[in-house]
């Protein structure tokens, strides 16, 4: 009988636990109604909690797939930056070749301001040229010196004189090698450099 009367109070003890729990959880099931503004009498705590649950991993994706897209939009904007740079460099790299581009046809008169102009900038200076090209552009201002020199020499020389001198047979042959080719180039390797 001892037995069962313990047995009677534990159990109640335990009632009037679970009993209270289930009064004050179906309090709080009422104020998360009012909160939500739903009836809790016509949704059930099962259908509550798994629309809940559904409507948080839809969230969580829809986080990750604006993340996925922010990231991806920074990656374009980023590709689109350094394209829009490498074009801008490589305007600046042809405006800066064409400063120093001599003409092909032959036509020095804007060698002089194409080189002064280089020299102010400092482009001259920047580009690393191979043995060839240096030679080139040292030959492009020996040309135009000794063009210079012909044409002082020509006003200077007296037009008595019927024999040909050493001098006007070297410049008749430059002349003629001037008129017959077409690129700098060629009037560069005619002209004679100024050790000779």
């Amino acid at each position: 009988m001892q037995w069962n009367h313990s047995f009677v109070g534990t159990a109640q003890e335990q009632y009037e636990k679970l009993d209270l729990m289930h009064k004050n959880m179906d309090k709080q099931y009422t104020d998360l109604g009012n909160y939500f503004v739903f009836d809790p009498r016509k949704i059930s705590v099962e259908e509550f909690f798994g629309d809940l649950k559904t409507f948080i991993n839809m969230f969580q994706q829809a986080v990750k797939e604006n993340q996925k897209r922010k990231e991806s939009e920074e990656k374009i904007k980023r590709a689109k930056l350094a394209r829009e740079k490498a074009e801008k460099e490589k305007e600046e790299k042809l405006k800066r070749s064409q400063l120093l581009d001599i003409n092909a046809e032959g036509d020095e008169t804007g060698i002089m301001d194409g080189l002064l102009e280089a020299l102010q900038s400092g482009a001259a200076f920047r580009r690393k040229r191979g043995p060839r090209q240096a030679a080139n552009h040292r030959r492009a201002g020996h040309a135009m010196t000794n063009i210079l020199a012909k044409e002082l020499m020509q006003e200077d020389t007296p037009t008595q004189s019927k024999l040909p001198t050493k001098k006007q047979r070297l410049d008749d042959t430059e002349e003629s090698n001037v008129e017959s080719s077409e690129s700098l180039e060629d009037i560069l390797e005619a002209v004679p450099s100024r050790s000779n």
